[in-house]
């Protein structure tokens, strides 16, 4: 969600990566969106010159292992997920326009180094967010910890050292994309024990991932660019999308979006929306192993970086370098171009009614109140 260079001048509905298709499916999403999809075996790096030594560099070696990871399933083509039922909260939410017009974020709180991944918990009846100190730069990234939100305006720190970016939640607790180990973590909410959830691919490190979106069978799909490297090699050599399915088991999903940044799932999880920082937002099919099709574009956002979706599939996705807030409707038409607050980073749905909009926005938390209630990250 924030990449070196932004902080001299980085918000948040509802995969393998291939080369080539050999079939094509429609995916009827939740707004009608068709987009293709198949499988099939490839690499992440050409093969050599037939001169060439048969050994490859070292860094395109690692590319090639990293690459075959993501092509290692069977062939079978996996049919379109189906939709799932939309959660309690949406029940009866209209489908009408979700920011009143003229609206304006609230300013709920300044003063913060850099504030990024947002997300509500139900449990603590609380925002949470990571507040990452650039002031500090450390071989492994900057400093992190955990802010809590009481709305409307009672803040604590409710993790002091986490080296975290993006966060997202379910029944085990909170998941955090954790630059200071090049994991993903879990953190247990009662005791606030830290663990490795998602600790590797082949035994290589991650760069540093950075957003992370979790889907209601188990699986995880995380960005991983390499803004938070800190001087430390990248083992896999490329900054990629990447997919766990339940049975604990890391694929490279998509290596081709630069830098890839915000992640989210539509709502009804046939869709899942990734933010590239020069490529805008694209869109992959979700299939019922929870692998995904080949991504498309979605919708042209400037700079983008975290993301959140609503109960009618809107998504919310902030620019870091504009400072504003664009809501896109599930078939791609722009609603609203929010003006926010110079590198704004992402975005989460929470409250009561789950109708209060939290953007964090370099040193400012913001709220902003929807006609349509959200997910909580």
């Amino acid at each position: 969600m924030v990449w070196p260079g932004a902080m001299q001048s980085k918000l948040t509905p509802s995969f393998r990566s291939l080369s080539s298709c050999c079939r094509v499916l429609t995916v009827a999403a939740a707004c009608g969106v068709a987009v293709a999809a198949c499988h099939t075996s490839s690499t992440a790096s050409p093969e050599p010159p037939a001169s060439a030594p048969a050994a490859a560099e070292p860094e395109a070696a690692v590319k090639a292992d990293v690459g075959e990871s993501a092509s290692a399933a069977p062939a079978a083509t996996a049919r379109p997920a189906s939709p799932r039922a939309l959660p309690a909260f949406c029940q009866g939410a209209s489908a009408a326009a979700p920011i009143a017009a003229g609206a304006r974020p609230e300013l709920i709180k300044d003063g913060f180094v850099f504030v990024e991944g947002p997300v509500w918990s139900e449990q603590l009846g609380a925002f949470l967010f990571s507040e990452m100190d650039f002031n500090s730069q450390g071989p492994k990234g900057p400093p992190s910890k955990v802010h809590q939100l009481v709305l409307p305006k009672t803040f604590s720190v409710f993790l002091p050292d986490t080296g975290s970016n993006g966060l997202a939640i379910d029944e085990q607790g909170l998941v955090a994309c954790t630059h200071d180990t090049q994991t993903l973590s879990r953190f247990d909410l009662r005791t606030k024990q830290r663990s490795v959830f998602v600790a590797d691919i082949q035994g290589k490190h991650f760069n540093s991932p950075n957003d992370v979106t979790l889907h209601s069978a188990g699986h995880v799909y995380f960005t991983d660019p390499d803004w938070q490297l800190a001087g430390r090699n990248s083992d896999t050599g490329v900054t990629g999308v990447y997919w766990r399915n339940p049975q604990g088991e890391v694929r490279l999903v998509a290596s081709d979006l630069k830098q890839p940044n915000g992640i989210s799932l539509s709502p009804d999880e046939t869709r899942l929306y990734v933010a590239a920082k020069d490529q805008g937002i694209s869109v992959f099919p979700v299939l019922e192993d929870g692998s995904l099709g080949p991504h498309q574009p979605f919708a042209r956002v400037e700079d983008p970086d975290g993301m959140a979706v609503d109960c009618a599939g809107n998504l919310y996705a902030t620019s870091h370098g504009p400072g504003k807030l664009t809501v896109v409707a599930p078939d791609g038409k722009t609603l609203n171009v929010i003006d926010v607050a110079p590198k704004a980073t992402n975005a989460a749905f929470g409250g009561a009614d789950r109708r209060t909009l939290l953007i964090t926005a370099g040193t400012s938390v913001f709220a902003l109140k929807s006609a349509v209630p959200g997910f909580p990250y």
